[in-house]
């Protein structure tokens, strides 16, 4: 065989070897976004199932029932950090409540601006809220003027980027999830971590990638 023959054979066998190389990562890229699918899709169903069981709770008790803890950052009752307690007044309702199929927080998190790498629910009852209350004569007021709990996924993998959302800013228009906002955020529909700290208004896609308000 020839010098030539053989050079041509070696070319051959390293194409077919990354041709191979990169259907194999094209394969597990597909299975990863598959995973991360279902995963979401999961976390959006076991909100479903908690947000049913509140409304169950508050049929008996005509009030949504009060955080317990321990709680994560702010106050909030998470997922995260007592699994088995998780809205454990909850269990009347639910053979297991659910918590977050990934269900961990890492160091550097943050409320306000991307989360990526914390998986997590999180619950939180407010009695009352200045910054829903607003003048029900201006277009963009959302009044909330009665006790009220929110419901909440930290971060999506699959249905928001990684680098959303912007630091002191709600999710974009764009990403259509549930979002619970409330007060009067003006015209422009953003409530940002200044207008939030005046009093003005709240969008918990600040801090949560879904989240949904159930008034009492």
């Amino acid at each position: 065989m020839s010098a030539r023959k053989r050079a041509f054979t070696v070319i051959e066998l390293l194409v077919a070897i990354t041709i191979a190389v990169l259907i194999i990562i094209l394969t597990l890229t597909t299975m990863r976004s598959v995973r991360e699918k279902a995963r979401d899709t999961k976390r959006l169903q076991e909100i479903n199932q908690i947000i049913k069981a509140l409304q169950l709770y508050w049929i008996e008790n005509q009030h949504y029932p009060t955080r317990t803890c321990p709680c994560g950052h702010g106050g909030w009752e998470t997922s995260d950090q007592d699994p088995e307690e998780f809205m454990e007044y909850l269990s009347q309702y639910l053979p297991k409540v659910p918590v977050d199929p990934i269900n961990r927080r890492v160091e550097g998190f943050s409320f306000f601006g991307p989360r990526p790498g914390n998986y997590f629910y999180a619950y939180y009852r407010y009695e009352t809220a200045g910054y829903c209350i607003c003048d029900e004569s201006s277009p963009t007021c959302r009044n909330v003027d009665r006790p009220f709990a929110v419901i909440a996924v930290s971060n999506l993998e699959a249905y928001v980027p990684a680098d959303l959302p912007e630091e002191g800013m709600p999710l974009p228009s764009t990403i259509k999830l549930s979002r619970a906002v409330c007060g009067d955020p003006g015209p422009d529909g953003i409530c940002t971590v200044a207008e939030y700290q005046n009093g003005q208004c709240r969008d918990w896609s600040q801090e949560f990638d879904y989240s949904i308000m159930l008034v009492e």
